[in-house]
């Protein structure tokens, strides 16, 4: 009968087998992709490939062949990145960014997040932010903007105007490169624009008139040309920025423009007959009782002997003076006439600007004050929009929008009656005329 040592359980070596030793890779193992060569041969013909295996897709155990040994590692190291970070947002790519580009890369996507795509931000920067052959100040390229405009004849009550913005917006941003000013900037500024009362926000058609201005600033800026070493930009940053329709423009504004009651016209004048020799009456009288903007009447001023004829009275102002560049005639009434006979020439005196001032200041008066008076007066006077439209220089849908029912007829009567008292050197409201009885005819 056989032995049973009695420290050996009954079951020993009968129930278990005995435990392998494992050679290949885990197929549970995340990081251990296995590369093995295989031996092949076919007609005679034999060749290894690479076998690479241990990871899964779908569910599925997966493998692949690769005819050269480099191609299989490479494989098999992105497999093994990707799996050692399932469920991590990141993946193996092979590229040609170095370890830092590719740093700065994945921060630039982190920071932007769903706001942007890093496309939209590349294309912004190269917009606005991409310097020129040639790059310049915004101060320096306003000098040369304003040398062209001077060149081509601009008016000069339009270059002060030009001046007065880009001066402000260059103040307001430091004084920029031109290529780095961006639509927001220009906005910015916009929006910060304040009315005379420096409280108020600016109203919309001053907005206009700023963007205009800088508009036109940027897109010569933007415009090839060989002698200024243009362009300075690529892009025009105003083009972006919002720009509004008349009907807001006008929405916005009064309802009707300031003009000046005939009692203080009255007080206007008896002070200007009497402050320094009358030196500023002339001038006064073509803007309240002729309606010429002040910018014309500084050009026509040389040319007064010219243009003026009391003979036929009427005033003719060329298109080489008139603001539209349109020719126009303007009538002299009676009280105009009696006017300009006691006024002492010229249009403009001496030292015009500072006594201009001092009287706009000392009346209140706004700058288009006399003018916006003479075509309100003239429609209740004359009852006739064309005929203001055509003496101001203005459209029949200005006149009639603006200027309709501001005055009465009286008030229109009584405007063109106020008339110079030479020996009392005052203004006077001449007597109306009076009323014929119209008489009867009787029937025989």
């Amino acid at each position: 009968m056989l032995a049973i040592p009695r420290e050996m359980p009954l079951d020993a070596g009968m129930s278990r087998t005995a435990k392998r030793t494992r050679i290949t890779a885990k197929k549970t193992a995340a990081t251990e992709i296995t590369i093995r060569p295989i031996t092949r041969e076919k007609d005679g013909s034999v060749w290894v490939t690479h076998l690479v295996q241990g990871w899964q897709e779908n569910g599925k155990w997966m493998r692949r062949q690769f005819k050269e040994r480099s191609e299989a590692e490479s494989f098999a190291a992105i497999k093994r990145v990707a799996m050692e970070n399932k469920g991590r947002a990141q993946q193996m790519i092979l590229s040609t960014l170095t370890q830092e580009q590719h740093d700065r890369a994945a921060d630039a996507f982190t920071r932007l997040g769903t706001t942007y795509t890093l496309p939209e931000v590349v294309e912004f920067f190269l917009k606005h932010h991409r310097p020129p052959e040639f790059t310049i100040r915004a101060k320096a390229a306003f000098d040369l903007y304003i040398d062209d405009k001077e060149r081509d004849g601009v008016r000069n009550r339009t270059l002060v105007a030009i001046k007065s913005v880009l001066n402000q917006f260059i103040t307001e941003t430091n004084d920029p490169w031109i290529h780095e000013v961006t639509p927001s900037s220009v906005e910015s500024y916009l929006r910060g624009l304040r009315a005379k009362n420096k409280t108020d926000k600016a109203t919309l058609k001053t907005w206009n008139n700023y963007r205009n201005d800088l508009n036109g600033f940027f897109s010569w800026c933007a415009t090839p040309d060989a002698g200024t070493n243009r362009p300075f930009t690529f892009e025009n940053p105003v083009e972006g920025v919002r720009k509004f329709s008349a009907r807001q423009v006008r929405e916005g504004q009064k309802a009707k423009p300031v003009t000046t009651s005939t009692q203080d016209v009255i007080r206007i004048f008896s002070t200007l007959m009497r402050w320094r020799g009358g030196v500023m009456t002339r001038y006064f009288a073509y803007l309240y009782f002729a309606g010429i903007r002040p910018d014309e009447l500084k050009r026509m001023s040389a040319r007064e002997a010219e243009l003026v004829n009391l003979k036929t009275r009427t005033i003719n102002i060329p298109a080489n003076i008139s603001k539209t560049r349109h020719e126009r005639s303007v009538s002299i009434s009676d009280n105009l006439a009696a006017w300009l006979a006691v006024s002492p020439a010229p249009i403009v005196p001496p030292n015009f600007d500072r006594f201009a001032k001092l009287t706009r200041k000392h009346f209140n008066l706004s700058h288009d004050e006399a003018r916006h008076s003479f075509i309100s007066y003239h429609v209740a006077a004359h009852r006739s929009i064309g005929d203001a439209a055509l003496q101001a220089g203005n459209s029949e849908s200005i006149v009639k929008r603006h200027y309709l029912s501001t005055h009465t007829r009286e008030q229109g009567d009584e405007f063109y009656r106020i008339v110079p008292d030479r020996a009392a050197r005052r203004a006077v409201l001449k007597p109306a005329p009076k009323k014929t009885k119209t008489s009867h005819l009787r029937v025989i």
